[in-house]
């Protein structure tokens, strides 16, 4: 009975960590290049019980109650890359990458990082940057154009009267699942996996990349999220209800 407790408070701790993951997507459907997360989940291992306390039986040959497992865990959590739509805009720091490419940012502290939010500024020193002042990476180091007036080639190529030539360095990874998010819009590898070129990306100036996140298939999940925390949180309470019968009876039969 006990068990059936913990059981149902496992799967509670569950559903209320998948509806923080879908309220960070329904709040990040409106964020630039913001990609949607998905909790995956999984059962704990199934042990097997056994009449270890039974005087009458011998332990070694004890026959088995049957398995037993002890709820479900948050497994890992994964995101998807899928492409966003696409925004004409026509401001020149605004760029989108379709393919699997992504941009390479050098954060305040130095740090290495990929995103796909290309809704870049100008900084009072020239430089490209994002809306949090990383510095977008070309192949040269920190990509200078001076001024809003420059223009970026399908391949990546900065140009204008104002900007040092460079290239964007767009890069990829061959397995995306390393990618952990720092934040919500970069991205760093897990266990030190080095980048790789990528020669199917092409990149859009004057172009936004909007989130992947569908509100009608997030909202559809919360609802069954909701349900099945009721269903969890009911079950809770008939244990705690059930335990509390068989101690008021225990007093009755003492």
């Amino acid at each position: 009975m006990v068990r059936g407790l913990y059981t149902s408070a496992t799967g509670m701790n569950v559903q209320r960590n998948k509806m923080d993951v879908l309220t960070n997507n329904i709040v990040n459907a409106e964020t630039t290049g913001f990609k949607a997360d998905t909790l995956v989940t999984s059962t704990f291992d199934q042990v097997m019980l056994q009449r270890i306390n039974d005087p009458n039986i011998n332990i070694l040959g004890a026959p088995d109650v049957g398995g037993y497992d002890f709820g479900t865990h948050v497994d890992e959590l994964v995101t998807d890359f899928s492409g966003g739509t696409l925004e004409v805009t026509d401001r020149p720091t605004d760029i989108a990458l379709t393919g699997n490419g992504f941009f390479t940012v050098e954060t305040a502290d130095g740090q290495i990082r990929y995103t796909k939010s290309g809704n870049f500024t100008v900084n009072a020193d020239g430089y490209l940057v994002t809306q949090d002042g990383d510095f977008v990476l070309g192949e040269k180091g920190r990509i200078k154009v001076g001024s809003s007036d420059f223009s970026v080639s399908a391949q990546g190529d900065v140009t204008g009267d104002a900007a040092t030539p460079d290239r964007l360095k767009i890069v990829t990874f061959s397995d995306l699942s390393v990618l952990r998010k720092a934040g919500n819009n970069l991205y760093y590898p897990y266990g030190d996996v080095a980048p790789v070129t990528t020669s199917d990306t092409v990149v859009h100036q004057g172009v936004l990349e909007g989130s992947n996140v569908d509100i009608s298939g997030e909202m559809v999940d919360m609802i069954s999220v909701y349900r099945k925390y009721e269903a969890n949180q009911k079950l809770v309470s008939m244990t705690d209800k059930s335990l509390e019968m068989a101690v008021n009876l225990g007093r009755v039969g003492g």
